[in-house]
């Protein structure tokens, strides 16, 4: 019984993705946007948890910053990844590059021509689900890792999607050895390198002057590998993307000790927290990067500050891991 049940609510949910995907294709695309940011304007509203979770880091790590309205504007942006994101998947080559400029070539030029292995490097700020169209629209090939959903109907529709990118989507077996192999092999990857990392193997980077703990697998990978960083990103410059790549750098040159995955977090971090900066809203603030949920709601339910929590902590980029 309870197998039938998990099965038809399987099958309904499948048909619902379906029609959602078929709705965001056939609207017109102003009619898409203003559906979606409507839609994200009432998610503002009623999710107050993610609201306040935006709204202290914001205050903290950008004071000039009217907290408030930046966070009305993170909540729009997650309705144009969205839209986007299904969009673009289904426009032909010729009419996503139409929607996309690319600066710095002659850093991906560079770093191809090394004959390297390329971790090509992003953030959780623009779209960088837009990134796994590079292939399309540049002609380069390159793989990233994507996890996988326990319900096989979702999995197939999310797999349907992500191939008409033409990125190489890797399972999430192996994970850190199979994208160090990839480099190895001379071949290009793609990372998000900010996330957040649990107390065992989390290394602490500055962001916005705040000690962030940091999950170490990206620096990892790069340096077993024998990588070319390059970082980019893609922010949504009006009604088009811009994608960005900027000097590559040399992550075998660290060394392959610890103080090496450090360095180079820090140096990942960093650069994230510069494309931040250009773009603030379009960075995801709803996601708590310098502490964990529980301490999060902590922090809002006493009215705290992000910096007056951390400091309270005694947290610095060597001291004591927080909870996750």
């Amino acid at each position: 019984m309870k197998e039938g049940i998990k099965d038809l609510a399987s099958r309904a949910m499948a048909l619902g993705a379906r029609a959602f995907l078929l709705l965001i294709r056939v609207l017109p695309y102003p009619a898409a946007l203003a559906l979606f940011r409507g839609l994200a304007l009432i998610a503002w509203m009623v999710d107050a948890f993610h609201r306040n979770v935006a709204v202290t880091q914001i205050r903290s790590a950008l004071p000039a910053e009217n907290a408030a309205l930046l966070t009305l504007r993170v909540f729009t942006n997650q309705a144009d990844i969205l839209v986007d994101t299904i969009r673009y998947a289904y426009l032909s080559d010729d009419e996503i590059r139409a929607r996309v400029t690319v600066e710095g070539r002659e850093h991906l030029a560079k770093a191809l021509a090394s004959g390297r292995g390329l971790m090509m490097l992003t953030g959780h700020v623009g779209n960088w689900e837009i990134l796994l169209h590079l292939p399309r629209i540049l002609g380069i090939e390159f793989c990233v890792m994507a996890d996988r959903r326990n319900d096989p109907r979702l999995e197939a529709i999310v797999n349907e999607v992500r191939a008409l990118s033409g990125a190489t989507i890797l399972p999430p077996t192996g994970k850190a050895l199979m994208l160090i192999r990839e480099l190895r092999k001379g071949r290009t990857i793609g990372i998000v390198a900010d996330g957040r990392a649990g107390p065992r193997e989390a290394v602490y980077c500055d962001v916005f002057g705040m000690p962030a703990p940091t999950n170490p697998a990206p620096a990892f990978i790069a340096i077993k590998g024998g990588a070319l960083v390059l970082p980019v990103c893609a922010h949504k410059i009006g009604g088009t993307y811009r994608i960005r790549f900027a000097e590559p750098f040399d992550a075998a040159a660290r060394g392959t000790k610890d103080e090496a995955v450090r360095d180079l977090s820090a140096r990942m971090q960093s650069w994230v927290e510069s494309m931040v900066r250009e773009h603030p809203h379009q960075w995801f603030w709803l996601y708590s990067r310098w502490v964990n949920r529980s301490d999060m709601r902590d922090i809002i339910r006493q009215g705290k500050g992000l910096r007056e929590f951390l400091m309270h902590r005694g947290m610095n980029p060597d001291g004591p891991h927080l909870t996750s």
